[in-house]
């Protein structure tokens, strides 16, 4: 197998680190204008939040495999530099929020120094390779897609600084047909088959002008799929839009160049990486050792099953996606000394404690209970929006927490309301265009004032042979969604349904009572 991040890019990486520093500090002292920052801040892994005043930075968890090391690096960050505001995002990284800028180079080089990467973490690169969360524990994968996912993870990132892409690079590795990671559109998609191979989809993607992922190369040998992302690099490079950045997304080759050419051009390039270089991997099948202890967890709808016989799993899908910093002081202070316990990030914004005994699993449900969603709406997904986000137009989170607080006063039945996906803008951060319900937010004039308002999407589906973008049923101002929710849920309450089964009947029903709310 070769070395996918040498010594030598190592040190580079961390001295272009070392010279941001006063890239940062020149931004923070009004010294350059926030397009010269945000041009080369993304690149780190930080941009600057709304107001100037303050920084986020990007953690990139490899795969969303946050090992015990790197969980305390987190909790030790949050007490050296007092951090009040975490943020586990959809691509399975963690976001540190509210920073003094002074802070912000510091932490990049003792992340680095640790194993977490930031650079890369934004702007037009390689960005985390996702991957599905309980890879390797799943009751029906089909099989462990973690070492892969990890090893393109590193290979991507070792070719920062080396090459420049038109924009982002994309990458998801899916172990079964649920499809959490959405590696069926994305840039580049691995998915998992039952004879033990991958079929890699690409020139897919959300957010503007989405497309579903085009079957490029079928049955690739895992040990392989490190030449397919060289390829994927070289199409990108060589026929990806460097005048315009609208244009500049893998999805846009084949409507340029046409489907057949596109397929044409990534065979003939896959063919040259093989015969120029060796990228082929020998990653050896991870064993777990640890066995279920007799005990049995509770039934909880935050507790599953794993495949190996006595052992489950814990979600912790904190609201909004915002962990409390106390739970995850207790969480980390638990799981520290137990066996072959690890932590995966989800693209859902939550975390799976993995491979832990029944009584353990109960013990670490206890502790995550003051701060964990217990219904299916409250496990919905938000970006961060625009209260914090430069980009975001609408307060995407605040309308996701309004929903919520008017659920909790309902008290509806669990699944009475769906999961929902809010995204503050068209960039579609919290997949919007892939739920039963999704909001994309907006501004609209009201009676003179313009005020945040959301298009609703409806119908759509992440699962593996069944994708389909939800439709547009119109636009709502936010301050009119809770209240929609409310009527939707007495109406679905009182006939003693959840949502699931009372939309089967009630299509055109749904669709009367959200016309109402529609500006």
């Amino acid at each position: 197998m070769p070395m996918i991040i040498e010594n030598s890019d190592r040190a580079r990486i961390r001295s272009e680190i070392e010279d941001f520093a006063k890239v940062c500090k020149s931004y923070y002292n009004g010294e350059l204008s926030i397009p010269e920052y945000k041009s080369q801040s993304g690149g780190f892994g930080t941009y600057s939040e709304r107001g100037h005043k303050t920084g986020m930075l990007r953690l990139r968890i490899t795969a969303g495999n946050l090992t015990k090391e790197h969980f305390k690096f987190l909790i030790d960050s949050i007490e050296k530099y007092d951090i009040k505001h975490v943020h586990i995002t959809t691509n399975q990284s963690i976001q540190l929020h509210n920073l003094n800028p002074d802070i912000i180079p510091q932490l990049m080089l003792e992340a680095f120094d640790i194993g977490i990467i930031t650079r890369g973490g934004g702007g037009d690169y390689p960005r985390n390779a996702l991957c599905s969360p309980l890879s390797g524990v799943e009751k029906d994968e089909y099989f462990d897609v973690l070492p892969y996912a990890k090893a393109i993870s590193e290979y991507l990132i070792s070719l920062i600084g080396k090459i420049k892409l038109p924009r982002k690079l994309k990458v998801g590795f899916s172990n079964s047909s649920k499809n959490i990671v959405h590696a069926t559109y994305r840039d580049m998609g691995f998915v998992a088959k039952q004879n033990g191979k991958f079929d890699l989809y690409t020139a897919g993607g959300l957010g503007v002008n989405p497309e579903f992922g085009i079957k490029t190369v079928e049955d690739i040998e895992p040990k392989d799929i490190l030449y397919c992302a060289k390829a994927m690099v070289k199409v990108f490079m060589e026929y990806g839009n460097y005048e315009s950045r609208a244009k500049a997304r893998t999805r846009y080759i084949p409507r340029t160049i046409g489907e057949e050419k596109y397929l044409s051009e990534f065979k003939r390039i896959l063919d040259e990486v093989r015969m120029q270089e060796d990228l082929t991997l020998d990653i050896e099948p991870k064993t777990l050792k640890k066995e279920g202890n007799g005990t049995f967890a509770k039934k909880s709808i935050n507790i599953i099953e794993q495949k190996q016989t006595g052992l489950y799993a814990v979600k912790y899908h904190p609201a909004l996606g915002n962990p409390s910093i106390e739970v995850l002081k207790n969480l980390y202070s638990e799981i520290s000394n137990l066996e072959d316990v690890e932590v995966r990030l989800s693209p859902k914004e939550e975390m799976y404690i993995i491979n832990l005994t029944g009584d353990e699993a109960n013990k670490i449900e206890e502790i995550l209970k003051s701060d964990n969603a217990n219904t299916q709406l409250q496990q919905s997904v938000s970006c961060v929006g625009a209260t914090i986000c430069q980009q975001g137009i609408s307060d995407s989170s605040g309308l996701l927490y309004k929903i919520i607080q008017m659920d909790k006063e309902e008290k509806f039945a669990d699944g009475v309301l769906p999961k929902l996906c809010v995204s503050g803008c068209q960039s579609s951060c919290a997949a919007h265009q892939t739920a039963i319900i999704g909001f994309k937010g907006g501004k609209k004039k009201v009676d003179g004032i313009l005020v945040d308002a959301f298009d609703l999407f409806f119908n759509g589906s992440e699962l593996q042979g069944d994708e389909r973008f939800g439709d547009v049923i119109g636009t709502i101002p936010a301050d009119n969604i809770p209240e929609m929710f409310r009527k939707i849920g007495r109406e679905v309450q009182d006939k003693g349904l959840i949502f699931a089964d009372w939309i089967k009947d009630n299509h055109e029903r749904f669709l009367d009572i959200v016309k109402e709310y529609v500006i």
